[in-house]
């Protein structure tokens, strides 16, 4: 083989590699990188299937604690798409890491039983039953912590109901699924994470009566009587190719999607 004919070769291997690593890096820039709070996971990954129906963008998610994927995102400077509940959307706006965000839902803290209800627990007072092993969240690192705390400090028997907690912690399912194994026999979770127990809890509501207005949480003070869910564009992703696009669609073609899932509806 002359010369002539190696080099011929070597251009068509050269600008083939080339294409290859423009189409990768094209890729790579197409995809959209969504940082969703665990709450919030089962109605992403139903917003995400929809999407993938009509749109030819790659979706990845990553799940985790609201507050967690925060710092996460202020720490690696990574993440298009924030999706969190109340404080942590507002806190991400004043440290500059967010540049638009929607609310598409809201939460409120419940009460779960075992189908049922071996206990006959109807309400908050009935969480004062000696020996009775409840479940909470951690009432210094979670917002649904800080709405039990508040609750606590507002009736007068708070005292009696935190003799009984066994189990406080950040994780909603864990604490849906030691009720549903009948390791606890009562546990405080965010409604929509109960929903997703519908077949082996029962849910019984705490009136909001009960809960401050607005008391200070880890990252900022938030109105927790109404807890939003919203969906955020970070400040690290607002030029890049089908955030925008992914971000219009979760706002305005899925808020059924969370209703389903139980989460409050929004105007």
């Amino acid at each position: 083989m002359n010369g002539r004919k190696w080099i011929g070769i070597i251009v068509v291997v050269a600008v083939a590699a080339a294409g290859i690593l423009l189409w990768s890096g094209w890729k790579r820039q197409s995809e959209v990188l969504v940082l969703c709070g665990g709450s919030m996971r089962a109605a992403l990954e139903d917003a995400i299937d929809r999407y993938k129906e009509s749109h030819d963008v790659d979706v990845l998610a990553s799940y985790g604690g609201s507050g967690d994927l925060c710092a996460q995102i202020q720490r690696t400077q990574k993440g298009d798409i924030y999706v969190c509940h109340d404080p942590f959307m507002p806190w991400a706006a004043d440290q500059g890491l967010n540049d638009a965000w929607t609310t598409v839902g809201s939460l409120e803290v419940v009460i779960i039983v075992p189908r049922g209800n071996p206990k006959g627990i109807e309400g908050l007072e009935d969480l004062t039953t000696p020996g009775l092993r409840l479940g909470i969240g951690d009432r210094t690192y979670s917002t649904s912590g800080q709405i039990v705390k508040n609750i606590l400090s507002n009736v007068e028997y708070g005292e009696e109901i935190l003799k009984n907690v066994r189990l406080e912690t950040k994780g909603h399912q864990q604490r849906c699924n030691d009720v549903a194994m009948g390791t606890l026999d009562a546990a405080i979770v965010w409604s929509a994470v109960a929903g997703l127990f519908a077949d082996r809890l029962d849910v019984i509501s705490i009136p909001k009566t009960h809960i401050d207005a607005v008391t200070s949480a880890t990252y900022k003070e938030s109105d927790l009587r109404d807890v939003k869910v919203t969906v955020g564009v970070t400040t690290y992703a607002k030029d890049k190719p089908g955030v925008r696009e992914f971000y219009d669609f979760v706002t305005a073609a899925c808020k059924d999607i969370f209703e389903e899932h139980g989460f409050g509806s929004v105007e």
